[in-house]
């Protein structure tokens, strides 16, 4: 079994809304948010890899990042308080009906915070 990587980043706005008004994100604030899939499986023989990176990337690029790249993420649908629990896990559910083998999504708001989603099991 091997194990793919793919990093990618993309730039949003957000407001944490479970926080009271004294903590500094319950204020409208932005970051440069990095996103990092984990996909695992077999090499297809035919081709010599597991997926085709170039094929990750059109799933992310048209299923998450065309969607929060330069937003504010709590007018999204299901993203109303966009922790970086919930972008994780929104994610996750984006990439994993056209991603065999996915098997985490990581996001990080900063240099040294960062969520990681392994799915429901």
């Amino acid at each position: 079994m091997l194990e793919l990587t793919r990093k990618y980043q993309f730039h949003a706005a957000r407001k944490l809304t479970s926080l009271p008004d004294s903590h500094p994100c319950s204020k409208i604030h932005g970051h440069t948010f990095s996103v990092i899939i984990k996909l695992s499986g077999k090499i297809d023989e035919s081709k010599g890899w597991v997926i085709d990176f170039s094929d990750i990337d059109n799933i992310y690029n048209n299923e998450v990042q065309s969607i929060l790249d330069h937003q504010y993420l709590n007018d999204l649908e299901n993203l109303s308080n966009p922790t970086t629990e919930h972008l994780a896990i929104w994610i996750w559910k984006k990439l994993s009906t056209h991603l065999n083998g996915l098997s985490e999504v990581t996001v990080s708001e900063s240099n040294d915070s960062s969520c990681t989603y392994k799915g429901n099991g």
